[in-house]
């Protein structure tokens, strides 16, 4: 704990990462308050998977795209226009009526215009403390963006059932919009760092550390959101019951990163939290007790956090500063589309299989993401999982301190 400890003690790392976390709670709001609005509406699951696969393929397009303006065109009007956009976008699919296509082009501009604060927090981080504090920040950051996945889902649930499913997508207008006034507030003068030498958009892809990261957290949150909707469809007579059954799992996630987050895992050990995540769902479907479902889902999250953790300091270990935000972009789209992925093969196997069909593809999906760091280490070492390049660099840095 004294390396978190350390790093929240470092000016401005607490009030960024509070108000980043902040404005991206409606992420954790959104695909639930979505799936409950649209089936309040249509009555369907599979329409209402639909808009929120919809609403995720338009943030896997639009984010790698809105990341690499704010590097290089400018932080804040992307993140100004973004914010004004998704909240107007929110507001007009809470008011919209029933029509499924007006509510899946809905959907595409919401997660379209999410504003890419991830992508630009991930790339300052290595601005805002010494190289020894960036694997500890990168996993407080990670682990404390569990925060959003307990608050988000009991929040739209006890808004839904309080007041009306619409609520919950009013409110997450406001936050989003008061949320990125905040963050850029706090940043001042800091922005991301701009290369003299353009790279061509996307070629931060044949970065292997990359693509192993995109396909990981892509197979990890398919899983989480195609166990989400098997949750729903499980227990959605009762919506709080629903909500905080998904956030446990997010509870997990939190203990995990707090536990093992700032630690180097390894391949071995990234595979392994993964492998816990799967575990924990086949658990879940295998447990008739509430209470042991309950402790399923917690289960399944202890790996959440410590594999992404692990992850992110993998890819900023081996990228240029100056791409970073486009490569944040990268992952971030490639859970959007994993979520998309995961939501819409889960509506589709709830409607012919009951709930237990959704789990079945969480399982399939978290099966998924634990094979691949084993492809990618076949293909070639993994040196920042391995931490040998973290060992290079502590090397380099005590030659130059010898030399000084």
């Amino acid at each position: 704990m004294r390396a978190y400890r350390d790093v929240v003690r470092t000016p401005r790392v607490l009030n960024l990462t509070a108000s980043q976390l902040f404005a991206r709670l409606p992420l954790g709001m959104m695909s639930l308050a979505i799936l409950l609005h649209v089936h309040g509406l249509t009555d369907s699951y599979a329409v209402a998977g639909a808009v929120v696969a919809w609403m995720s393929v338009g943030q896997a397009v639009a984010m790698p795209v809105t990341a690499r303006l704010a590097g290089n065109a400018g932080m804040v009007p992307t993140l100004v226009i973004a914010a004004l956009v998704n909240g107007a976008s929110m507001i007009a699919l809470a008011l919209a009526v029933s029509s499924p296509a007006m509510l899946m082009a809905l959907g595409l501009l919401v997660g379209a215009s999410v504003p890419p604060l991830m992508p630009v927090i991930r790339a300052l981080y290595p601005q805002l403390v010494p190289r020894e504090g960036v694997r500890a920040l990168f996993a407080l950051d990670t682990t404390a963006q569990e925060l959003i996945w307990v608050i988000g889902p009991v929040a739209a649930t006890l808004l839904s059932s309080a007041v009306s499913t619409a609520f919950p997508l009013v409110a997450s207008a406001g936050v989003t919009v008061a949320g990125t006034a905040w963050f850029l507030l706090g940043a001042g003068t800091l922005r991301p760092r701009i290369a003299q030498k353009k790279a061509v958009f996307g070629s931060v892809l044949l970065n292997r550390a990359v693509m192993l990261a995109m396909v990981a957290s892509l197979g990890l949150v398919a899983s989480f959101m195609a166990l989400e909707v098997g949750i729903v469809a499980a227990m959605g007579d009762d919506g709080v019951t629903a909500g905080v059954a998904i956030a446990l799992a997010s509870v997990g996630s939190l203990v995990g990163g707090l536990a093992f987050g700032h630690r180097r895992l390894g391949v071995v050990g990234v595979v392994a939290a993964l492998t816990l995540v799967g575990v924990g769902i086949v658990l879940f479907a295998v447990f008739d007790n509430r209470v042991l479902q309950f402790a399923s889902l917690f289960l399944s999250g202890l790996g959440f956090a410590p594999a992404l953790s692990a992850l992110y300091i993998m890819v900023s270990r081996e990228i240029e500063e100056h791409v970073a935000t486009e490569a944040f972009g990268w992952l971030n789209s490639a859970m959007f589309v994993g979520g998309a992925i995961g939501t819409a093969l889960a509506g589709v196997a709830t409607e012919a299989h009951g709930f237990m069909g959704a789990v079945v593809v969480a399982a399939l999906l978290a099966g998924v993401a634990a094979l691949s760091p084993i492809v990618a280490r076949m293909a070639g070492p993994l040196h920042g999982l391995s931490g040998e390049l973290d060992a290079a660099l502590e090397v380099d840095g005590a030659l130059c301190a010898a030399e000084r």
